[in-house]
């Protein structure tokens, strides 16, 4: 921790000194900067309070120190990228000429961003001389809002239970820290990845690092030839399966394999839970593929894929538990760390793999059976996907009745019965199912 102040001292007097290069007068207010510390103050803000030493160091490179004079003005858009936390002073935050709040230094107000919105038009006048601590928006919002450490369960009261509760909360605090490996993308599925979401790749360049795979190759003509997509001819190279079935089902099926293969356990409980989350996410995303050729304005192939993923944060908390004596083979302690760190872990592994937003939210929000949207999404078809899998599978656990879940009513139908719609398609979800079984 020594090591740690002496950083971020350095840093910001690094800010500081070269402020006063440029205004002299405010040596007074830089010199109320330091004593206050730029360890002790992020110590003090709810985002940043309980991050550890790895999010510190690095929230710490690109920490700047700030001084205004009284009159002067920071205009909310012009800090669109940064958030600024007011140290010392008082300023007033104005929109539309009206005073909405006066801040001072060392409020609770004073330990939240300065502007929570970065409205056009929303600023603040210092009413007396100021200092703000500005941090990387970027940086705060994948180590402070993504990854919040969330408190303890409640209520354990045997010695067993108590250490229980221990070790999942250091198992959580790992993840929030970054002090375990997210699983790495391989490179022929991060590639295809991102050539999905940005179109940069035409399907001769895609063919050519699909071949470098053998796996993927053949299961890419496999699903080329199946009665999903099969013409009047069936196809023999890379470069025609590919143009055949396109570039989400290409997607799909690289991820697919990949999560086959990310891990290969050595509990005999962890190896169960790897098969049974492997053939749960394929259930899940062959509904989803069916019940989305049915919703007007969702991709059929993207929703397959949004199935597939939606219990992806399981696998780096399996692969934490093969190597955790006290967990490996205990099937209730990993079953509740699963359910308290999966949606989260899933963020920062999508978020890792540069997944879009609406993926990341179905990693996220999936089981929040009571969620609010704005309109339908992916997530949604998921959850619908999940209750039927759920319905079919005979499985014990509590779900919600289909009629009462938001993403229900969220979703056009065309009032067909979405029971229906899965009873009628079991000769092509068998098919899916074979196919990435």
């Amino acid at each position: 921790m020594p090591y740690l102040s002496y950083f971020l001292n350095n840093n910001i007097y690094k800010h500081r000194r070269a402020h006063r290069a440029r205004a002299g007068e405010q040596d007074i207010m830089a010199e109320a900067f330091s004593n206050v510390g730029l360890l002790k103050f992020l110590l003090t803000l709810p985002d940043t309070r309980e991050l550890g030493s790895v999010a510190l160091l690095e929230l710490a490179k690109d920490a700047r120190a700030e001084f205004l004079k009284k009159g002067d003005i920071l205009h909310a858009d012009e800090h669109m990228d940064r958030n600024l936390y007011l140290v010392e002073g008082e300023i007033e935050l104005v929109a539309n000429d009206q005073v909405l709040q006066v801040i001072s230094g060392g409020s609770d107000r004073a330990h939240q961003p300065l502007f929570r919105v970065h409205t056009h038009g929303l600023h603040g006048v210092c009413n007396k001389p100021c200092s703000f601590l500005s941090l990387n928006e970027a940086t705060l919002e994948r180590y402070a809002n993504e990854h919040k450490a969330e408190p303890a369960q409640p209520g354990f009261t045997t010695v067993e239970d108590n250490r229980e509760a221990e070790i999942i909360e250091e198992i959580r605090q790992e993840f929030n820290h970054h002090e375990v490996d997210l699983p790495s993308m391989p490179e022929v599925a991060l590639k295809i990845n991102q050539a999905v979401q940005d179109e940069s790749l035409d399907f001769k360049q895609i063919a050519e690092i699909i071949q470098n795979d053998p796996i993927i190759s053949a299961r890419t003509v496999q699903v080329a030839n199946s009665a999903m997509y099969m013409t009047s001819q069936p196809v023999q190279t890379i470069q025609r399966a590919v143009q055949r079935i396109g570039l989400r089902a290409m997607r799909t099926i690289v991820i697919s394999v990949t999560l086959r293969n990310l891990y290969s356990a050595k509990s005999p409980l962890i190896k169960k839970r790897m098969k049974e989350y492997y053939q749960h996410s394929v259930r899940v995303g062959v509904v989803s593929h069916v019940l989305a050729k049915h919703i007007k304005g969702f991709d059929p192939e993207q929703a397959f894929l949004a199935g597939l993923i939606h219990d992806i944060g399981m696998v780096p908390v399996l692969v934490r538990a093969d190597n955790h004596e006290e967990i490996k083979d205990n099937a209730e302690l990993l079953d509740r760390i699963i359910t308290d760190l999966k949606p989260a872990v899933g963020s920062m592994l999508l978020k890792q793999w540069d997944f879009e937003q609406e993926l990341v939210t179905v990693a996220e929000e999936a089981e929040d059976w009571q969620r609010q949207a704005v309109v339908a999404d992916y997530c949604d078809i998921v959850q619908l996907a999940h209750v039927h899998c759920d319905m079919l599978g005979g499985n014990k656990t509590e779900m919600p009745d289909l009629n009462d879940l938001p993403a229900m009513k969220r979703i056009d139908l065309d009032d067909t019965n979405p029971r229906l719609i899965v009873a009628q398609s079991k000769a092509e979800m068998a098919e899916l199912m074979q196919l990435f079984k």
